[in-house]
């Protein structure tokens, strides 16, 4: 088993590292087809300035405020996820800005260059290894003790007695 997830990890380094160095973007792939999503989803927002970098943002159903500056949102998924939502795009275009200076540098392609640069050495076959000299490991004892398990918690010495429980009263 370990073996089968060494060899597909190795390969989906491999293939990822591959990958990116063909592409010529400067976000990741999945980033920036999501970022155009939310471009086309940002056309029916109105954006309204408050200040210089301060937007109301809002359509039928919501309102939000933007502030560019700070890279704040009040519905806070800006501050969750890095990628500026909707309503925050629709606020970079009125200020003539590009939403991909807005987007967290955890998702910029350097970052999965690096991310995806070292890889997994092939390893040779069991037949080729060398042997240490040390012992073999062995699998440790398990003792079953005797008798049957107990069923019940064993109390802690200062824990008190359960007061609505009667006591056995012994006759002699």
């Amino acid at each position: 088993m370990l073996e089968w997830i060494r060899v597909r990890l190795m390969s989906r380094l491999y293939v990822k590292k591959i990958g990116i160095e063909k592409y010529d973007g400067r976000l990741c792939p999945s980033i920036q087809g999501k970022l155009e999503k939310l471009k086309l989803e940002s056309k029916s927002f109105c954006a309204m300035p408050s200040g210089r970098f301060v937007y109301e943002v809002d359509n039928e159903r919501e309102r939000h405020v933007v502030d560019l500056v700070g890279r704040t949102c009040s519905c806070r998924a800006w501050d969750l996820i890095g990628i500026p939502y909707r309503h925050r795009v629709a606020a970079i275009f009125v200020n003539y800005e590009m939403p991909e200076d807005y987007i967290h540098p955890c998702y910029y392609k350097d970052a999965y260059v690096e991310t995806y640069k070292t890889l997994i050495s092939p390893m040779p076959g069991q037949s080729e290894w060398v042997s240490s000299g040390q012992p073999k490991p062995v699998a440790p004892i398990i003792y079953k003790p005797l008798g049957r398990p107990p069923m019940k918690r064993k109390r802690d010495v200062d824990e008190p007695r359960n007061p609505y429980k009667c006591l056995e009263q012994t006759s002699q």
